[in-house]
């Protein structure tokens, strides 16, 4: 008789300590799946705005174009500075291209211990 009360002692602590790990699996993979739809959610803005001032950028450049080549009355002339003034800016760019990265890497970090952080007041509020 004791013998079994230790055995079935030992098979409920096993299925217990199963349900955790299997809990504590489970749980990691939501906040997985959430970090990664936060992710994708926040890409997806990211993209479409790039898209939205991309176009802005692009019908500015051309109204300028437009402009200039109306006030020196010549086309080429016209779009031909707003076409130097494109690759000055784009040269400048490259220029800064090392420190922008690194810039837009810390804003990534900064963004995902924020996430982290706010988790971590979650959980202790509860």
């Amino acid at each position: 008789m004791e013998d079994k009360t230790v055995t079935s002692l030992f098979e409920e602590m096993k299925s217990d300590v199963t349900g955790y790990v299997t809990n504590t699996i489970e749980i990691v993979k939501l906040e997985a799946f959430e970090k990664v739809s936060k992710g994708a959610a926040s890409t997806a803005i990211t993209l479409f705005l790039v898209s939205f001032i991309f176009l802005i950028l692009a019908l500015a450049l051309l109204t300028l174009g437009f402009y200039l080549a109306d006030v020196f009355d010549s086309n080429w002339k016209g779009f031909g500075i707003v076409t130097l003034g494109t690759i000055a800016l784009t040269l400048v760019l490259l220029l800064i291209k090392k420190p922008l990265k690194h810039s837009i890497i810390n804003s990534v970090i900064k963004f995902l211990q924020r996430q982290e952080d706010e988790e971590v007041k979650f959980t202790t509020k509860s």
